[in-house]
């Protein structure tokens, strides 16, 4: 398991590869991205790695928020921009429902949050977890990042 960045991660897998090592390197969210399989070459075969949630293609409105967001910052969505963005809007939508912007009150609202954002439905169960959440994970084609599964809770 490699707990790295891309800018490591990609040189680790390489050096593995030169020296032989053909063990599948697992990752997360830091180490799964474009970038790496120009960093890893044809390593990255080896690397399997997984990120929060559904990939922006997956989600039901991210080709509509691709598009608006590509048309108004000229530049491609990033892997958090979906998750910040409705982030921002769970909470406008938390201070709206308790009428303040004080945090206590805000916090208290968050519980109720039933809110369709970018990423899908966001509610939390009673321990603050998102009830409908996902985890993709991801190999690398041709040194390009493919979906492997999606694993849904």
């Amino acid at each position: 398991m490699f707990g790295g960045m891309d800018a490591t991660g990609g040189p680790l897998m390489k050096q593995a590869a030169a020296l032989g090592i053909r063990a599948k390197i697992l990752g997360g969210d830091g180490v799964c991205t474009d970038k790496v399989g120009e960093l890893a070459g044809t390593a990255v075969q080896n690397l399997v790695c997984s990120g929060a949630g559904l990939t922006l293609s997956k989600m039901d409105r991210g080709a509509d928020f691709e598009r608006k967001y590509g048309d108004r910052f000229h530049t491609p969505v990033q892997i958090y921009v979906p998750f910040t963005y409705d982030a921002v809007y769970v909470i406008v939508d938390a201070m709206k429902r308790a009428n303040s912007i004080e945090a206590p009150k805000v916090l208290a609202a968050m519980p109720s949050t039933d809110y369709n954002g970018v990423i899908g439905h966001i509610a939390f169960d009673d321990k603050g977890d998102l009830k409908e959440s996902a985890i993709t994970f991801y190999d690398f084609k041709d040194g390009k990042k493919a979906v492997l599964d999606v694993v849904k809770m």
